[in-house]
């Protein structure tokens, strides 16, 4: 694969996740131990849909590689969703 960033199209996955991530959770109330299993789930099925795009040659070791991808996408989007579900108020 020659693609740093998973994309769709001229998209980054990493941000199509943010944003279905930032309308799901204000959406519906979630417990928080459940967000990081959507977070990775989301960013599994659409490092699939990335690999389905990028008409990559779908063996085993792509397959791997690419739902490897989408997890650690969809983990860094759980951190980066903590990070900006609320601001403080105050500058230390």
């Amino acid at each position: 694969m020659d693609v740093q960033e998973l994309q769709i199209g001229s998209v980054g996955v990493s941000v199509v996740l943010s944003i279905i991530l930032r309308m799901v959770y204000g959406t519906w109330e979630i417990d928080n131990r459940w967000k990081p299993w959507i977070s990775v789930g989301f960013g599994m099925i659409l490092a699939l849909v990335a690999m389905w795009v990028a008409s990559a040659i779908l063996d085993s070791k792509a397959i791997v590689s690419f739902l490897v991808q989408g997890f650690m996408t969809g983990s860094t989007a759980t951190g980066i969703y903590e990070l900006t579900k609320s601001t403080p108020d105050k500058v230390v």
